[in-house]
């Protein structure tokens, strides 16, 4: 695969590895920063389903993927524009739904201090409610973003 033929590459292996590492560690410090800031931290990692914590793992890995994989696109231009363009869509909006989505039932989304309290704390039990589903929705997204780029094609 294309995908995996890159990180070959020390630098885009070192980008994938960086990024993924950003959002596994931005992931939780933004949602617990809505429960009440870097105290809650640890009640992150003890109330978190084991479902919904590897989903965090996977959608972290294929995010530093898909951004590495982009980065060596757009460097080599290998891909159409149109190609180019709706990967980094739908890697995109996969990462800002990702963020959004609180993985553990303690937490609020970040989404409830954008909107207004009626409306966020409504928004955030969607959110709650349906977590593990928007969590692997975005992770498809992000695979959707690869395969537009090309990154399962055989080398």
């Amino acid at each position: 695969m294309r995908v995996l033929n890159i990180l070959k590459n020390k630098r885009y292996l070192a980008l994938a590895i960086v990024s993924g590492l950003i959002m596994v560690i931005v992931f939780p410090l933004l949602q617990v920063q809505a429960t009440g800031g870097l105290q809650n931290l640890d009640l992150w990692f003890e109330v978190i389903p084991p479902l919904n914590l590897a989903l965090v793992v996977v959608f972290s890995v294929l995010f530093g993927l898909l951004l590495s994989f982009q980065v060596y696109n757009f460097k080599s231009k290998i891909c159409s524009v149109q190609k180019k363009a709706a990967s980094a869509t739908g890697g995109g909006f996969a990462a800002f739904l990702g963020i959004l989505v609180p993985a553990c039932p303690a937490c609020i989304s970040i989404v409830t201090l954008i909107l207004p309290v009626s409306l966020g704390i409504s928004v955030a039990g969607f959110f709650m409610k349906y977590s593990s589903l928007l969590l692997s929705g975005s992770i498809a997204l992000l695979l959707l973003g690869i395969y537009l780029l090309g990154g399962f094609k055989k080398v």
